[in-house]
C-alpha cells in the first residue's frame, strides 16, 4: 500500500492522535479512489510497521474505519475496502456520525472491556500464537454427529423444527438438562429450567433481575470477563474477594459483609476461571450458611465445571441452597460454543423474573438448536464426548505448565489447575501489564491481562494463558515468546529513558 500511500510521515507532536490521522488518511485514499472498492489492506502487523506504531494502534484503526463503514473483516481472509460506500457527509461537512456521539450515553470505562476487545478482536494473523483464546479448537466439536442430528430433526419435524418455541425452552430439552442437574444436583425438575442463548445470556440476565443500580455486589477476582462485565454494567458497585486454592476467600467476604449489605455474590464452584480451582466444600458450607443469614443471591457459575482433569465431579452448590443460589451453565466448552446453548436453574419469584426478561430479551433460544441440544443429551453423546475430551486437556495442561515452568519459572508463580482450559499465572516482580501486551504481540503471541479479570485491578500483574486450542509443540513456541517478550519489557524498565519513548 505503501506506493498509494504515505504513512511514515505521521505528526507526533499534533494535538490530534495518531490513530484519527491515519484514519483520516486511509479514508481520504478510498474517498479518492486511491484505494479501490474490494482491495485487501495490509494486515495491521504490517501497517503497525510501515506507520512505525504499535499493534493495538493499528487495531484500532482498523476498527475505527469499519465504524464508519469504509471497510470490512473477514476472519481468516483480512480487511477489505467496502464495495458499497458509506454515506456521504452533510453540506456542513460534519461527520456524518457525530450525532450518535452526542445522543448516545456515556460508555461505562471498563480495563476488562477494553483488553477483551484488544486482545479477542485482533484480525487472524497465521504468524500469532494465540494463548489468550480458551475456547477448544474446532476439531474437537462433534460435528458430524450435530449435523446428522440436525437432518434426521429436520426430516421427522419439518417445519415444526423452526417453530417458536416457549420463552423457557424447549420441555424435552428442559427434562434433559432437569436429568444432569439430578446427577450433578443444579436442579430437580424441568420447571426450574430457563435454556438461554449462552451462559454469557444466563449471567446477564440474572444481573438485570436481582441486581439495581448502586447495589454492592461481590465478585471472584481474578474471574469471568463476562461475569465482571455483567455486574458492571447493572450499575452496581463491584468488590472483588480473592481466590486462592481452596476457591473463594470467604473470610475476607464475611469482612466485606460487616460493612456492606451485599445484593449478589458471583462465584464458580469447580474449575474456577482463570485459576482451575475448586471451591473447597468448607468454604462452600460457610459460603451457603452467610447466604441464609444475610439474605443475598449466589450465582453459580458451571460452565467449566464438567471439563474437570483431576478428582471426582463435585455437586453443585445449587444442591444445598435452591433458593439462594440461581445457577448457569452451558454446552459451550464441550460440543462448540458457536451454538449459544446454555442455560438458568432457579427456584422462587426470581425464577418468573428470569423467564419474563428472557421473553422480552429474544424471545426464545433457536428452536433448530435446542431440538439438536434435546437428541445430543438424550442419547448419552455428551457423557461419552467428555470422556473422550477431558483426558486430551489434562495431556495439554500438562505440556503447557512443562513449558511455562521450563522458560518462565523464575518470572511467574502457577498452580496446578484441577479443570478448565487454563492457566493462572501471576508475576513474582511488577511488571506493566499493558507494555507486556504490546511487546507480546510484537513477538507474535497474545495472553489475557490478568487485571482484565479483576474486579479491582492491582497488583504485581499477571495472565492467563490457555491450552484448549493449541498442540504441545504450538503452546511452548507461545511460551518462548512470552519469555522474550517479558525480557524485552524488562530490559525497557531497566533503562527510563528509553522506556519513555516506547
Amino acid at each position: 500500500m505503501s506506493y498509494k500511500l504515505r504513512l511514515n510521515d505521521i505528526d507526533r507532536a499534533s494535538g490530534t492522535s495518531i490513530t484519527s490521522q491515519l484514519v483520516d488518511r486511509l479514508r481520504e485514499a478510498i474517498d479518492s479512489g486511491a484505494l479501490v472498492p474490494g482491495e485487501k489492506l495490509p494486515t495491521t502487523r504490517a501497517l503497525a510497521e510501515e506507520a512505525s506504531i504499535n499493534h493495538l494502534t493499528a487495531v484500532r484503526v482498523y476498527r475505527r474505519l469499519a465504524e464508519l463503514g469504509y471497510v470490512t473483516s473477514a476472519v481468516g481472509r483480512g480487511t477489505f475496502v467496502r464495495s458499497v460506500p458509506p454515506p456521504a457527509p452533510d453540506a456542513d461537512d460534519r461527520d456524518p456520525v457525530d450525532w450518535q456521539t452526542a445522543v448516545l450515553p456515556e460508555p461505562r470505562a471498563s480495563f476488562s472491556n477494553e483488553m477483551f476487545l484488544s486482545t479477542y478482536m485482533i484480525p487472524s494473523d497465521p504468524g500469532i500464537v494465540s494463548l489468550a483464546t480458551g475456547a477448544p479448537h474446532a476439531s474437537l466439536f462433534p460435528s458430524a454427529q450435530l449435523g446428522r442430528l440436525a437432518d434426521e430433526i429436520l426430516q421427522d419435524l419439518g417445519g415444526e423444527a423452526l417453530a417458536y418455541l416457549d420463552p423457557d425452552g424447549l420441555f424435552e430439552l428442559r427434562e434433559a438438562i432437569a436429568e444432569r442437574g439430578r446427577r450433578y444436583g443444579f436442579a430437580q425438575t424441568p420447571d426450574e429450567i430457563i435454556v438461554t442463548s449462552g451462559a454469557r445470556q444466563g449471567i446477564d440476565l440474572v444481573c438485570r433481575a436481582v441486581i439495581a443500580p448502586g447495589d454492592v455486589v461481590v465478585s471472584e477476582t481474578p474471574t469471568f470477563i463476562g461475569i465482571l462485565s455483567s455486574l458492571q454494567m447493572s450499575g452496581a458497585r463491584v468488590i472483588g474477594v480473592p481466590v486462592d486454592e481452596e476457591g473463594l476467600d470467604v473470610d475476607a467476604l464475611e469482612r466485606i459483609l460487616a460493612r456492606h449489605e451485599v445484593k449478589l455474590v458471583a462465584v464458580q464452584s469447580g474449575c474456577q476461571n482463570p485459576t482451575g480451582q475448586d471451591l473447597s466444600p468448607r468454604r462452600a458450607a460457610r459460603l451457603l450458611e452467610l447466604a441464609r443469614e444475610r439474605s443475598f443471591f449466589v450465582l453459580e457459575d458451571g460452565v467449566y465445571a464438567t471439563v474437570r482433569i483431576d478428582g471426582e465431579q463435585r455437586r453443585r452448590l445449587r444442591h444445598e441452597q435452591p433458593d439462594h443460589v440461581i445457577y448457569v451453565d452451558s454446552l459451550s466448552k464441550t460440543i462448540g460454543g458457536g451454538l449459544r446453548l446454555g442455560w438458568i436453574a432457579a427456584s422462587g419469584p426470581v425464577r418468573q423474573r428470569l423467564s419474563w426478561l428472557k421473553l422480552h430479551n429474544d424471545v426464545h433460544t433457536s428452536s433448530l438448536v435446542q431440538h439438536v441440544a434435546h437428541r445430543w443429551l438424550a442419547s448419552g453423546a455428551h457423557e461419552r464426548l467428555v470422556e473422550e475430551t477431558n483426558p486430551l486437556y489434562r495431556e495439554r495442561r500438562d505440556a503447557l505448565f512443562a513449558s511455562v515452568r521450563a522458560r518462565l519459572d523464575d518470572e511467574v508463580r502457577v498452580r496446578t489447575p484441577v479443570g478448565g482450559h487454563h492457566l493462572w499465572l501471576t508475576f513474582r516482580r511488577p511488571i506493566d501489564e499493558r507494555a507486556l501486551l504490546n511487546e507480546a504481540i510484537r513477538c507474535g503471541v497474545t495472553f489475557l491481562p490478568g487485571s482484565a479479570m479483576e474486579a479491582e485491578p492491582g497488583g504485581n500483574g499477571a495472565m492467563r494463558i490457555s491450552y484448549a486450542r493449541l498442540e504441545p509443540e504450538e503452546m511452548d513456541e507461545g511460551v518462548r515468546r512470552l519469555a522474550q517478550a517479558i525480557r524485552a519489557v524488562r530490559a525497557r524498565a531497566a533503562r527510563p529513558g528509553i522506556a519513555a519513548l516506547s
